[in-house]
């Protein structure tokens, strides 16, 4: 075929623009027990997005799904994997019991809440004359239309006196479940004549076995991972914390646990775990009359749920997360790489009803759980919104045992490894098709020298500044140019790096003194 004659010859090949890689998508695991479904035992990537979906797939009733919708209420934009797990054949449901007794001598609202004060609570009108019986049945003709309840129940006695719930799913995962009777303020309900004895959730036992749990998900990304108070933790922080450093790959992320163990107990666990990749949160269990299981009138698995999935939007680049901060900041009002340094601490967990008014852990014992690795979560100085406190990981010691707080702070830990991230996937990028030399680079070829990896670095360091991971400033800069050691390595075809990286914090607490005097400007 002939051509037409063109001179100069011109030749323009296209390719692709200079531009930088931001982190990986976000990825949450949630580990629970299913029920009946579609779904079957094991992985189950990217779970749907409404209630209706999710019950299909893991039954209504389950453990799973209660875990799974209440991430979701959060956070609808995530993608989010699952590993249901089946009740093992030789477990036991655990139960909860409410028993009346006497006659109603003045009329009241009571509020009985069983599991989540959010989604299980059943507002019972008593009336003059009201007997255990007839109470036991408005309750029941009330849980009859709440499909997603997380138990059954029976009543029983002649007249009916008592109702027993007895969870959905075998297992241990239900006896820290709330179960409270209390009036329309949140008080002890305090019926005239008409009184209730409550037992809270206990004599769950046997839950699935946990051998190769891991095994399917073994080369997936998950930055965030929703793991029951339940089960054996050990499973867990050996899986999550040699994901931390591995060659030529970036699979870290941090595991959510709410524990209501008691004070003791929980500081003893969160030592033991000593992980940087670890979050256990808590706050004082209730075991009053009236009010049986966490402080946080939710379940426990649940509250994990809602932590991971405010954590994760805060991540998911040009999403709004206005009702996760409370900061005013323009540039804060959208999820993205920045938030990484952006404190945790008052952020709210959302659709949770306020603990009982004056209880919970006091400021001194908030203190000391905080330095022994564990997060308090609890309502704020109003009592009208549930919020963190300072969030921490379970990292406090070096293997040697020396005291080390380098990832003490969960902020601290995600800044950290979001300036990792971003250094290996845009080395990577960059670099992708490279000639090294000890010498000098020559321009117009894929090589590069001493000088073009220090001057990528630099470039990098300037990107995380303006996303406020890395200092900005010349001070700052300057350090950080001082400290960086490059070696050349052509021998090896290795280039190695060392960088001392000065990264933000945040501003956690404020101290000082105030004086006065009576005539200013003179002593």
């Amino acid at each position: 075929m002939g051509s037409f004659v063109a001179n100069p010859r011109v030749t323009l090949n296209i390719v692709p623009r200079d531009q930088r890689l931001g982190l990986e998508d976000q990825r949450v695991l949630i580990v629970g027990q299913k029920l009946s479904g579609t779904a079957a035992a094991g992985l189950n990537r990217d779970v749907p997005r409404t209630d209706a979906e999710i019950n299909e797939l893991f039954g209504a009733r389950s453990h799973l799904s209660l875990m799974c919708r209440a991430f979701r209420r959060v956070n609808k934009v995530t993608n989010l994997d699952v590993i249901a797990l089946a009740d093992n054949a030789g477990g036991t449901a655990g139960t909860a019991v409410i028993v009346g007794s006497g006659t109603a001598t003045k009329a009241k609202t009571v509020y009985v809440s069983v599991v989540s004060a959010t989604h299980n609570r059943y507002e019972v009108d008593v009336v003059i004359g009201e007997t255990p019986a007839t109470f036991m049945a408005k309750l029941a003709a009330l849980i009859d239309e709440d499909t997603e309840a997380p138990f059954t129940y029976a009543t029983s006695g002649t007249p009916v006196t008592t109702v027993t719930f007895t969870a959905a799913n075998k297992g241990t995962l239900c006896n820290g479940w709330l179960l409270s009777v209390l009036d329309t303020y949140d008080r002890p309900a305090n019926v005239p004549g008409l009184t209730f004895t409550l037992t809270g959730w206990t004599g769950g036992a046997t839950n699935p076995s946990l051998s190769g749990l891991f095994d399917e998900v073994e080369n997936t990304r998950y930055q965030g991972v929703v793991y029951p108070e339940a089960y054996t933790r050990s499973t867990l922080v050996n899986w999550i914390d040699a994901r931390k450093n591995l060659d030529n790959n970036i699979l870290d992320g941090r595991a959510f646990i709410y524990s209501v163990e008691a004070y003791a107990d929980v500081k003893t666990s969160a030592i033991s775990y000593n992980s940087s990749e670890v979050v256990v949160m808590t706050n004082e269990k209730n075991d009053l009359s009236y009010w049986k299981g966490p402080h946080i009138p939710e379940a426990p698995d649940a509250i994990a749920a809602k932590a991971a999935a405010a954590r994760a939007r805060r991540f998911e680049d040009g999403f709004s997360i206005s009702d996760l901060v409370v900061t005013n900041e323009p540039r804060d009002q959208f999820g993205g790489m920045s938030k990484n340094s952006l404190p945790y601490f008052n952020t709210p967990i959302l659709e949770v009803r306020q603990p009982l008014t004056g209880s919970g852990y006091t400021y001194e014992e908030q203190v000391e759980l905080e330095g022994d690795g564990v997060t308090v979560i609890g309502y704020n100085r109003t009592n009208n919104a549930v919020i963190m406190g300072q969030v921490v990981t379970t990292w406090n010691n070096d293997a040697a045992g020396n005291l080390d707080d380098t990832w003490k702070w969960l902020e601290w830990r995600d800044t950290h490894g979001a300036i990792r991230e971003y250094f290996v996937t845009n080395l990577r990028r960059e670099f992708s098709q490279y000639r090294m030399t000890a010498g000098t680079a020559v321009p117009g070829y894929a090589i590069v020298d001493e000088a073009g990896v220090r001057a990528f670095l630099y470039e990098l360091y300037d990107d995380l500044a303006a996303e406020v991971l890395t200092q900005a400033g010349r001070d700052a800069r300057r350090y950080f140019e001082d400290n960086l050691v490059v070696t050349m390595r052509p021998d090896l075809r290795r280039v190695e790096v060392a960088a001392d990286v000065p990264m933000v914090s945040q501003l956690g607490e404020i101290i000082g003194s105030v004086k006065f005097s009576f005539s200013p400007g003179t002593v």
